[in-house]
């Protein structure tokens, strides 16, 4: 997740977890289904045959839907369905978002990449890390003139120990592991022990090949490789459409013309 955007998440959660007012997983997915069968719905009362859909991708990815998003498994099987719908002309995805969880985006990225009803990628916000590999995976990939950033490709592990602040108050904290468990935890007892963050790097290092991976298999050769990308830069809409990061700039309206 590019930093700058999880800072900017952080209040609401903190907020939404003194206040309680968290969704639970089955509100939160029912309200995304609704969103999407009352514009059929709609599409289909004003006579239309066939209708693009829009998927809304808003705010940080997550493998199933908590807090207040929309996980990747939900809308990985609103795709399938979808896909299954000859009414359906299309599918883009709005994206608004600084990136999340890698666990599950893979997933949902090579399902979008391989469907047979045409997709589109856009933006007039964010498309960062997680995001930009959901986005990457369009056949056709817009962004608004007036977005933000594009980018942050890359792979980070948060860690944080909380033993001192405990030890403080007192506590006593000790991990007894069985004597044949010595890779249990490895990772983290490293860190935390030997301040040693290479098997935390080893495993970045892994899922970032992946990214990596798909990234070029996604773009094929109309990524042109600026010595920055890889490396996690971020871009404006125009930086973006000059190295292939994107198809055109564009309104949503002119992105629906498309279908």
């Amino acid at each position: 997740m590019e930093q700058n955007y999880l800072m900017s998440v952080l209040s609401s959660l903190v907020l939404g977890f003194k206040t309680n007012s968290f969704e639970s997983s089955e509100t939160i997915n029912q309200k995304f289904v609704e969103k999407i069968n009352t514009h059929m719905a709609s599409m289909i009362n004003g006579g239309a045959t066939q209708f693009p859909v829009i998927i809304n991708i808003i705010g940080p990815i997550i493998k199933y839907s908590d807090w207040y998003y929309t996980g990747t498994q939900t809308i990985l099987n609103i795709c399938k369905h979808l896909e299954m719908d000859d009414r359906v002309s299309g599918v883009l995805f709005n994206i608004d978002s600084g990136g999340g969880m890698g666990d599950g985006t893979p997933e949902l990225a090579d399902y979008i990449f391989n469907m047979q009803t045409p997709t589109i990628g856009y933006s007039n916000g964010m498309v960062c890390s997680a995001a930009l590999y959901l986005f990457a995976a369009c056949k056709r990939k817009v962004m608004s003139p007036f977005g933000n950033k594009i980018g942050s490709k890359g792979v980070y592990i948060p860690y944080s120990n909380y033993d001192g602040i405990f030890e403080k108050l007192g506590a006593v904290i000790q991990d007894i592991y069985a004597p044949d468990s010595s890779l249990k935890n490895f990772a983290w007892r490293q860190m935390s022990e030997n301040n040693n963050p290479k098997p935390f790097e080893d495993s970045a290092k892994e899922f970032n090949d992946v990214f990596t991976y798909d990234i070029n298999r996604f773009y094929g050769d109309q990524l042109k490789d600026d010595g920055k990308f890889y490396e996690g830069e971020v871009y404006s809409p125009q930086q973006a459409f000059e190295i292939g990061l994107v198809d055109e700039l564009g309104s949503i309206e002119t992105a629906l013309e498309i279908f």
